[in-house]
């Protein structure tokens, strides 16, 4: 099925891009800890809020392929 392999190709990417998004909030969180000034620190705060913001985008979008390829399975099973 084409629109099962473009789902499973488009939910790979979309792990690698939370794997990313990731690493880019514990890096974002040890500045915030670490940073040696406030405007830093700030930075790194607000870099942590977008971060989390892509996140949560990013999780919906994975929820909804996932719903989409366990619809194609039932669909496959009862037939």
């Amino acid at each position: 099925m084409i629109k099962e392999r473009q789902l499973r190709e488009e939910l790979l990417g979309l792990e690698q891009r939370m794997h990313l998004l990731d690493r880019q909030l514990a890096d974002a969180i040890h500045r915030i800890h670490h940073s040696p000034t406030p405007d830093l620190v700030e930075k790194a705060a607000q870099d942590e809020r977008a971060y989390l913001s892509q996140l949560d985008k990013l999780m919906t979008r994975i929820r909804a392929v996932e719903g989409q390829l366990l619809q194609i399975d039932r669909h496959a099973t009862r037939h």
